[in-house]
């Protein structure tokens, strides 16, 4: 199977969110994770890196717009 993990870093450490998650679905400024079990768990966030050989899903603080100056 091809579930992966889910770890969100807060000031410098990261904590497991989430295992055996199948779906990963964007929901405005957060992502809506479903494991196996059909769990379901709504994280704000943005994606920092995904690891497909160690099945992993890194996410980091959300960011916040960037400001135009004119």
């Amino acid at each position: 199977m091809c579930e992966t993990t889910v770890y969100l870093s807060h000031d410098g450490e990261e904590q497991k969110v989430m295992e055996d998650v199948v779906l990963v679905q964007p929901e405005d400024d957060a992502y809506l994770l479903v494991n196996i079990l059909g769990e379901q768990k709504l994280v704000q966030g943005c994606i920092v890196k995904i690891d497909f050989l160690k099945h992993t899903l890194h996410l980091g603080q959300p960011q916040e717009p960037a400001t135009v100056q004119s």
